[in-house]
């Protein structure tokens, strides 16, 4: 392992950031058929769960212009003759029941009934709820009920100005025994493109309407509204292990095509990516009929076959890169000042989600942090500040490289008073490329160290942090910082 000292004032002039984990807008930013229902999940308020997200407003416009094309014009000829999986006429028929049932299990002593208020709704609201009652209600994908059960239902606006119906599950969800069957990490997925040129990108229509609820427990899902109480019989947003439940159904029956490493799933989002095209259209054709034999459906819209460069999971990826998505941050230059504690968690858990593209991000968010807990609302200038760095940050295009398994890597780290922070690069084709950054928020007791104490914490932190692509790394890693102290740690120490 080699030591360099050095100053890293020469990260400054670079564009560093790096891959988000998780994306708390994913439900809020699919676009759902008709008789889909996304659910609100841990919000604290009504209020909230009716806003609309002011960064999924603007990017609107970009998804509104879009010119509609024809089957022909979105599907190649290599796949047309899967055309019965691109349609929507299959939404009349119920999932067949699985090994994968959605079970809504309860805790111990849990509630018999639950009540909730109904919500009133204006003439707009009005038609969309009987649409989609009269729809949902003929295809039997919810009943009428008499369930003791009941949850609230009120409609949110969409990106695209239209309505979204919601039900709130969260008293449900409380009293649920949680089912820990994980998602993929999105970091790992991205890490498993590295060498892919071809990629396609399929959407499964309907999303967590595919899966069936359990028999027997479709009265706990029962929700509430002025037409009466309905129950449903398959799978919505917003039950708290619909996630799980969905992605079990995927990785089972995709485990082989997954296994072979040429195919990554996160919920109904599937991706193909090879090198070499000939492959891709085999497997492509594989994933389809595995479709096909599972009554599992596309959105044509939403697909995009052997392109060289797609979104993915909310950032852009393409061959040995991957950026943020400009469509998501089409109005972060617009965000309007926070106002209260409930608008800035909004912009912060926004920013949240991409942190690991900004540099020094917990350095740069500190002061809005603060407001985010029980201390009093108070936005000064250090907070503005800090809101107009963090966005004038968020605006740049910034490029990541997918690491791979030959190249060097680098890890320069650097603290001051209050925060720490590092950068994971690798040489590629002859050049350092940034692959992943961190940051973090000193505690009381650090920020009382020595400042080579500091430093040296940042960098037991970045190996830490990316210790799944060092270890077994088959060159000396570099580590740069810029406090010459540090060079006495790699000497043996005599020790009192």
């Amino acid at each position: 392992m080699q030591y360099c000292e050095n100053t890293l004032y020469r990260l400054n002039s670079s564009r560093q950031g790096w891959l988000l984990d998780a994306d708390p807008d994913d439900c809020w930013d699919e676009e759902l058929e008709d008789g889909d229902t996304i659910l609100a999940i841990n919000m604290e308020e009504e209020l909230v769960i009716r806003a609309v997200h002011h960064a999924n407003d603007l990017a609107a416009a970009a998804h509104a212009e879009k010119p509609m094309k024809t089957f022909e014009e979105m599907v190649p000829s290599d796949y047309r003759s899967f055309r019965d999986l691109f349609s929507k006429e299959n939404f009349d028929e119920l999932p067949e029941r699985k090994p994968w049932d959605h079970a809504i299990e309860l805790i111990p002593n849990a509630k018999s009934t639950l009540n909730c208020r109904v919500y009133p709704l204006n003439r707009n609201e009005q038609e969309q709820l009987d649409k989609f009652l009269d729809k949902n209600l003929e295809s039997g994908r919810i009943t009428e009920s008499k369930s003791p059960f009941a949850s609230p239902f009120f409609f949110v606006k969409k990106k695209d100005g239209s309505l979204r119906p919601v039900q709130d599950y969260r008293k449900l969800n409380e009293m649920t025994i949680k089912n820990r069957y994980p998602l993929p990490l999105i970091s790992e997925l991205i890490d498993k493109l590295q060498g892919a040129k071809y990629f396609t990108k399929l959407d499964v229509r309907w999303g967590y309407n595919n899966v069936r609820i359990k028999e027997g427990d479709e009265h706990k899902a029962a929700f509430r509204m002025n037409r009466g109480l309905f129950e449903p019989t398959v799978m919505f947003f917003g039950l708290t292990n619909s996630p799980a439940t969905f992605q079990w159904m995927m990785n089972d029956i995709f485990k082989d095509l997954i296994s072979e490493g040429k195919v990554t799933i996160y919920l109904n989002d599937i991706l193909i990516f090879t090198k070499d095209l000939d492959e891709h259209r085999r497997i492509v054709r594989r994933v389809l009929q595995k479709l096909r034999e599972n009554k599992l459906f596309l959105k044509a819209e939403k697909c995009e076959f052997k392109v060289l460069e797609t979104e993915y999971l909310s950032v852009i990826i393409s061959e040995g890169q991957v950026r943020m998505d400009p469509v998501k941050l089409a109005g972060i230059a617009e965000w309007p000042t926070p106002t209260k504690k409930k608008e800035l968690q909004s912009f912060l858990g926004f920013t949240n989600f991409y942190r690991k593209f900004i540099k020094n991000y917990s350095k740069v968010v500190r002061a809005l942090t603060q407001l985010t807990g029980n201390a009093e609302w108070t936005w000064g200038a250090a907070q503005n500040q800090a809101f107009q760095q963090l966005k004038k940050q968020m605006a740049e295009d910034i490029i990541l490289a997918i690491p791979n398994g030959t190249g060097r890597f680098r890890v320069e780290a650097d603290a001051s008073n209050g925060a720490i922070s590092a950068v994971l690069s690798q040489e590629q084709e002859g050049r350092w490329q940034p692959v992943a950054f961190m940051s973090k928020v000193l505690t009381a007791t650090e920020r009382n160290y020595e400042i080579y104490d500091k430093e040296l914490l940042a960098i037991m932190l970045a190996l830490a942090e990316w210790h799944h692509y060092l270890m077994g790394a088959l060159e000396d890693i570099e580590i740069w910082t810029d406090h010459q102290n540090l060079q006495y740690f790699r000497k043996p120490q005599k020790l009192n």
